[in-house]
């Protein structure tokens, strides 16, 4: 027989129970603990083992699903709030939209009928002068395309046109001036181009001045009494010249010791700008003056700082860079015309007392320079020469007007003849070109905001 147990023994054996399934939650009752209890019990712990066997892997499954299903509700609810931002973004602007015309509606019923009837005749006023603005530069717009495009045409008529010579005498009048020699090569080839030149140019001759050839009349002796006197040449004269083309003023100085260069500067720099032609004259207290030579202009943007080739002025050299193809022109000490290549050596061996650079030499010891073809192109130009007598001849020519479209080296060299020179050379043309006397300046000339500014010019004193 079994020995009756006591209440004191079985109580020990609940409480490990009780502490084991608590360690143990979750899981199936412990062995020591299902013993511990009747046998009737034994079926219903079995049957609770197998529906918590069962349930094990469901409890397990159970949490994993709900987390995807919450993560992945968690996804599926967060482009929720973006969806919505995206849909208040959009609608916002219909909203301001709406305000806006409602605030203005409100502010239309806040006016009189009076104060209406004017805000929209204002209204109609600003239509009307939108429109008219529109309409003037899409007209103005019209206009420049129809120009250009009629400019062009002309100009392929001119260049590509039956008559060679009104082509040549283009190209050639373009290609000598500052900011226009680009046009032939739109319509001609580099190689074109130096043919044109090459068929069209000026030869000087290879000759030194001769001096002989100038006698300079001094003053004739006081005239008897009672022995009527010749008349006398006024000292300046001033002849204006017309020609098929040109349109220009002639000064001739009897006397050529009044005859002298003009400089801007006693020390050329291009940091200084030259001289206007009537600054010029005012500086030296000149009655007349024209241009003189070359300076550094580089696309037509140069301010007559910088002369380039043998400048003298008054005995003083003071410039020799560059210019070597220029011709060097200027008096001597016996007041005497003397052209040529020379370097700033000769120029002071020659005795030049006054001097600058361009050129070519139009007329030497008489003798006119061989053109070929038109020669050059028609522009504006300024020459001097010198008669058998000494009388010094200044020329200038207007050009690239609609009253006078220019000369020719040809009709520089043409008209120094006529008017009996010796020797010629021409000077500085193109916008340079200008003649001064007494405070004013007789040509019109190409710069519209005045003479242009110039290193040197011949002054008339």
């Amino acid at each position: 027989m079994d020995e009756p147990r006591t209440v004191g023994e079985e109580t020990p054996t609940a409480a490990s129970a009780q502490k084991t399934e608590t360690k143990h939650a979750g899981g199936s009752r412990p062995a020591a603990q299902q013993a511990s209890f009747p046998k009737a019990s034994a079926p219903k712990a079995a049957a609770r083992k197998p529906a918590g066997a069962a349930a094990k892997p469901a409890a397990k499954k159970t949490p994993a699903a709900g987390a995807s299903q919450a993560s992945g509700a968690k996804k599926a609810a967060s482009p929720k709030p973006a969806a919505k931002k995206t849909t208040a973004k959009a609608a916002k602007p219909p909203e301001k939209k709406r305000d806006r015309h409602e605030k203005q509606e409100a502010a239309e019923r806040a006016l009189t009928p009076e104060q209406r009837r004017l805000a929209r005749k204002k209204h109609r006023r600003n239509r009307a002068i939108g429109r008219i603005v529109g309409r003037f530069f899409l007209y103005i717009f019209t206009v420049f395309v129809a120009v250009f495009i009629g400019a062009y045409l002309l100009l392929y008529v001119v260049f590509k046109g039956p008559s060679p010579t009104a082509g040549d005498k283009l190209t050639l009048s373009l290609l000598e001036t500052s900011a226009g020699k680009f046009v032939p090569y739109l319509y001609f080839t580099k190689e074109e181009v130096a043919a044109i030149v090459d068929r069209n140019k000026v030869v000087e001759l290879d000759e030194e001045t001769d001096v002989s050839l100038i006698v300079i009349n001094t003053p004739a002796p006081a005239q008897q009494a009672g022995t009527p006197a010749e008349p006398e040449e006024d000292d300046l004269v001033i002849d204006e010249l017309k020609g098929a083309t040109y349109h220009g003023w002639m000064m001739v100085v009897k006397d050529p010791s009044r005859v002298s260069v003009g400089i801007s500067a006693d020390y050329f720099t291009e940091k200084k700008g030259g001289l206007r032609i009537a600054e010029m004259a005012e500086k030296y207290g000149a009655i007349a003056a024209i241009n003189g030579g070359a300076f550094h202009d580089h696309n037509g943007q140069g301010n007559g700082g910088m002369p380039e080739g043998v400048t003298i002025s008054q005995g003083k050299l003071t410039n020799a860079m560059g210019g070597a193809d220029l011709t060097t022109v200027g008096f001597d000490e016996n007041n005497v015309l003397i052209m040529g290549k020379m370097t700033r050596d000769q120029a002071v061996q020659r005795g030049l007392r006054d001097a600058v650079s361009f050129g070519p030499a139009l007329v030497v010891n008489g003798e006119s320079a061989k053109f070929s073809g038109v020669s050059s192109g028609l522009n504006p130009r300024t020459a001097i020469g010198q008669r058998a007598d000494g009388a010094v001849l200044m020329l200038v020519i207007d050009g690239r007007q609609v009253n006078s479209l220019g000369a020719s080296l040809a009709d520089l060299a043409e008209i120094m003849l006529r008017y009996g020179a010796v020797n010629a050379c021409n000077l500085d043309g193109g916008s340079s070109s200008n003649i001064y006397y007494d405070g004013e300046i007789l040509n019109d000339g190409v710069v519209i905001t005045g003479s242009r500014r110039i290193p040197t010019a011949f002054i008339v004193r």
